[in-house]
Order: C-alpha cells, then structure tokens, then sequence
C-alpha cells in the first residue's frame, strides 16, 4: 500500500489532530519531531495518547503514522511505544542510517505495524541498501532539508541537486519491493506554482506521493501523483489492443508506435494507479 499525500500536523495540538482525520489526504503524519519543541515533547506524547483514548474503539478514516523522534534521542523508546496505541498504522522514523535503528523500532512497536523510513542524512543515503532489507518497512521518504544541511545542498524549485538521493531511494524501494516511494515536504505553503514544478520532477523520477505540511498541498500533490485522463484513456486503450489485437503475438502496433511488453506493463501500471485514486 502507498499513498499520494500524507499530511503532517503536530503532535502538540489536539484540535489539529482531530480535524486532520476529515482532510483529503490520503494518510496523516502526528508529528513528535521537528514541529514539537524540546520542551514540549511529553506533552506531545501526552496529547496523542489522549487522542488515541478518545478514538479507542471508533471507525478511523485514516492511516496514521507517528513521525517519532530520532532514535539517539531522549524522546525515541517512548515515542515508539506509542505506535502500539489501537488506532496507529505504523511509524515515520527520521534520519534513518541502519538496520539496527529498524530493527529496534519494530521491536518497541511490538512486532507489528508499518515503518517509513525518512532518509535525510548522507549516511542515511549511504547505508539504504542494508536499511531496505528490513521487512517491516513500506515506506522510503526522502527528506530533503536536512539532507540539504548534511550534504551544504541549495534547495531549487527543480530539485535536480538531489538527483543522486532520489535515483538512489527508487532504485532500492524498487529492488525490494517497497511500495511507497515519498518526496520530501515542500515548506513554502503559498507557492503552488513551485510546489507543482518540484512534485512533477519527484514524479518523474518514480516517487509515487510525497509528504505535505498544509492542506492546501493536497489537491496539487493529488493531481501530480495520480494519472491524467489522458494517461487512463491511453492505458485503457493498449491494454486493450493488447487482449484484441496482438493474440500470440509479441509486439503489435498502435497509432503507428511500436508496443511490446514494457509499454504494456506501464499500461497496467496507470490503469491500477487509477483504480486507487
């Protein structure tokens, strides 16, 4: 399972946390980390277990991850504790650089739920390949602005300086068969245009959603991240040439363009992508 959109909102404020189960994103993110100041860490912890109380038993809309904090920190067992909470679909563990930190994690999740990991370290890079073996992982999320720091990056609205970290976060997901496949948060909310422009390059190179900060976010990561019309109606129309037109053969042609097995595998690819939508 992978999502077009998941939406942060910090683990501080309950009303937030309650109205975020009616956006229109895809899954939520409850944030422990970067949006929880250091002095109020055990309230946010505090905070999401009374929200999970109030939903004990209730029909939840969504899947929610708890973004923990990072696993040297004071903060990390606890939080990941939390994800054994009836409700939690799985953890956004941040700067992962090991097995080991997964394997832990999964351990205080009580062996069971989901794992995303956010790679934003040159390490973190380093290492994926080794990181991707853990099972419990469905998730590999890029995280560009601390990546940026650790590596002195400038971020741009192409995003091709982080060329090498998304060929590389593909790759892996790919070869391990891990389904989601996230961009990193785009943090200037009112520029749509910009937000457009680095999702369709994320895109392009594989990933499959990417994380938002603000609900705003949402309809343009639907729209990038989810196949066009004209996509679906070209799909449709291979996939169907495919089981009309080329019985026993290997390659046919439509509209006087080659089709063989690859097209028709990325036919079936748009078709399922939207069934989800």
């Amino acid at each position: 399972m992978h999502y077009r959109s998941l939406l942060f909102t910090p683990g501080t404020q309950k009303e937030k946390l309650l109205k975020s189960l009616n956006s229109h994103a895809d899954a939520l993110i409850w944030d422990l980390e970067d949006a929880v100041h250091p002095d109020e860490k055990m309230a946010a912890q505090a905070t999401i277990t009374e929200v999970f109380e109030e939903l004990e038993g209730k029909a939840i809309s969504k899947p929610i991850f708890l973004r923990v904090n990072a696993f040297e920190t004071p903060w990390y067992e606890e939080d990941v504790k939390l994800a054994r909470c009836e409700g939690v679909t799985g953890i956004l563990l941040p700067k992962t650089e090991s097995k080991q930190q997964v394997g832990k994690s999964w351990e205080l999740m009580g062996n069971r739920g989901e794992i995303i990991t956010l790679i934003e370290t040159a390490r973190g890079i380093l290492h994926l390949e080794e990181i991707a073996k853990s099972p419990s992982i469905t998730g590999i999320a890029l995280g560009a602005i601390d990546l940026a720091v650790d590596l002195d990056l400038t971020l741009t609205d192409s995003g091709w300086e982080l060329a090498f970290a998304r060929s590389k976060i593909v790759t892996v997901a790919k070869a391990f068969s891990i389904k989601g496949i996230y961009d990193s948060v785009f943090a200037d909310i009112e520029n749509e245009a910009s937000l457009r422009k680095r999702a369709s390059v994320a895109r392009q190179f594989g990933f499959n959603g990417q994380m938002a900060i603000h609900p705003k976010q949402l309809s343009v990561i639907h729209e990038v991240y989810s196949p066009s019309e004209a996509d679906i109606v070209w799909a449709k129309r291979v996939l169907d040439a495919a089981d009309q037109e080329a019985k026993g053969q290997g390659v046919f042609t439509l509209d006087g363009k080659m089709v063989d097995r690859p097209v028709i595998e990325k036919a079936k690819q748009i078709y399922a992508a939207a069934q989800r939508v």
